[in-house]
């Protein structure tokens, strides 16, 4: 009924962030980016999604953008969890910290806090990867990659070792296995 009466005030809640936040938003939970907020977002590999609100934006004719909301209640999770708990494991060592932000059915998440030379080994098919902040290097085999706050990357399937070296903040994710 909120959703058809266009309720976002009393339907939705806003959560202040700040650079550096990390929230796990599960399948089937309605939410939306604010304006000036820049995101790095790991999800379930789909085809679809699902406009409930666009801000009453246009497209390049004039037109209101398409809404989907009869699809949108169909697959929606409400009342969402107010709280949802990240169970964040963080492993400290001498030349990084290595957090897991999640372990999902389809994919896990990881925040790397490199400050010094670290080893890693393949634990899934490949693994995406993206620097957040600093500089350093990727080190695979014999060949060293320099790497930088914005770059992004992939480790393929046969890349079983690789190390990082610098000090940097990465996001890395990967699918997992099924």
């Amino acid at each position: 009924k909120m959703i058809q009466s266009a309720d976002w005030s009393h339907l939705l809640r806003k959560v202040k962030v700040k650079a550096g936040d990390f929230f796990y938003v599960p399948a089937g939970t309605m939410h939306a980016i604010g304006a000036g907020i820049v995101i790095l977002e790991t999800q379930q590999s789909s085809d679809t999604t699902y406009r409930v609100y666009d801000f009453d934006r246009k497209d390049d004719q004039g037109n209101l953008r398409e809404l989907h909301i009869q699809q949108s209640i169909d697959v929606l999770h409400i009342p969402g969890d107010q709280t949802p708990e990240n169970k964040i494991q963080v492993i400290k060592g001498e030349n990084a910290d290595l957090s897991t932000l999640v372990n999902s059915e389809f994919f896990d998440v990881y925040k790397w806090s490199i400050h010094g030379r670290q080893a890693f080994e393949a634990r899934a098919d490949y693994m995406l990867v993206s620097v957040l902040e600093g500089q350093g290097e990727l080190i695979v085999a014999d060949n060293t990659y320099p790497l930088s706050k914005g770059d992004h990357f992939i480790l393929p399937t046969g890349i079983d070792k690789w190390e990082l070296s610098g000090n940097m903040e990465i996001i890395a994710s990967n699918p997992v296995a099924h």
